[in-house]
């Protein structure tokens, strides 16, 4: 198991008033429940803006969680739109959690989709995104190719994670801090460093093969049909597009095979293209 950078807790309404300062010193990080289900305010988590006025005044950085009762695409954009909504202006350090637990939830492609819907919208905004729920939700029901890049945060009450390559992990519900109980976790991530920009240079190939293949597959689950066929890609970004997907081993794309790609999806890929031809620099430069 990777060694973790921080503690934290997680908290919601049902903590109640946290004496947040008195943390200071004791996490090094919050995840604040902003709410649960669709874009209603009757839905907000009744604590979440003095829990974000309290960290910020305790200079405690946070992320947020919305809990989950999506049991279709729509649901799950209007859970997107509730939560941007209430991270309007704000910069959670510690990113923002997709929490995945009711029973309500679908299976199989229809909660990867509802997944898919909730994440592509939050990161197009410009947040870091993330998905949260039990280790056997990760193992059984999350375990999509489609999901292969989204950050995880796994809860296991346990000695230890089984759940290789997590970002964060919940590893119990009775910590008690200060004389209260709180829900504790632990990042295997520096978020702030990587959502303030100041880490992508240290990823590896394999990092920013995943990130590429993630965010291309993305963009197209999401697009609208414009080039049917590689044939149709325009002449400047077609060796591009097929290097993409080529190395990213995407769903194989050959002279005149079915594309249908947008001229957004198209122009992604270029640029994809040649962060992988830097990455290739990078690499040479290093092993001279």
């Amino acid at each position: 198991m990777a060694d973790f950078v921080a503690n934290g807790i997680d908290i919601s309404e049902f903590n109640g008033d946290v004496n947040i300062a008195a943390l200071k010193g004791k996490v090094d990080f919050i995840i604040i429940r902003c709410g649960y289900g669709g874009d209603y305010e009757s839905q907000d988590d009744s604590q979440y803006w003095a829990n974000v006025r309290k960290c910020q005044e305790a200079g405690i950085p946070f992320g947020v969680y919305l809990y989950s009762y999506a049991r279709n695409m729509e649901m799950a954009m209007s859970e997107a739109r509730h939560t941007l909504r209430l991270i309007h202006g704000l910069r959670p350090l510690y990113g923002v959690w997709y929490d995945l637990e009711d029973a309500s939830l679908p299976t199989g492609k229809a909660l990867v989709d509802n997944v898919l819907a909730y994440w592509t919208t939050i990161q197009q905004c410009g947040y870091y995104c993330g998905i949260y729920a039990s280790l056997y939700w990760m193992e059984r029901r999350l375990n999509s190719p489609r999901l292969q890049g989204v950050d995880r945060w796994v809860a296991q009450w346990a000695p230890q994670l089984d759940y290789p390559g997590a970002g964060m992990w919940q590893y119990s519900d009775r910590g008690v801090i200060n004389g209260k109980t709180f829900d504790l976790d632990r990042a295997f991530k520096n978020y702030p460093a990587i959502i303030n920009g100041e880490e992508w240079t240290d990823m590896t190939a394999e990092e920013v093969k995943r990130l590429a293949r993630r965010e291309a597959q993305a963009v197209y689950d999401q697009n609208e049909a414009k080039y049917k066929t590689i044939n149709d890609v325009p002449q400047w970004a077609r060796g591009s597009v097929v290097e993409v997907y080529d190395r990213l081993k995407l769903l194989g794309v050959k002279d005149g095979a079915q594309l249908d790609a947008s001229a957004t999806y198209v122009r992604a890929l270029y640029v994809i293209a040649k962060v992988l031809e830097l990455m290739d620099e990078k690499a040479i430069i290093e092993g001279n």
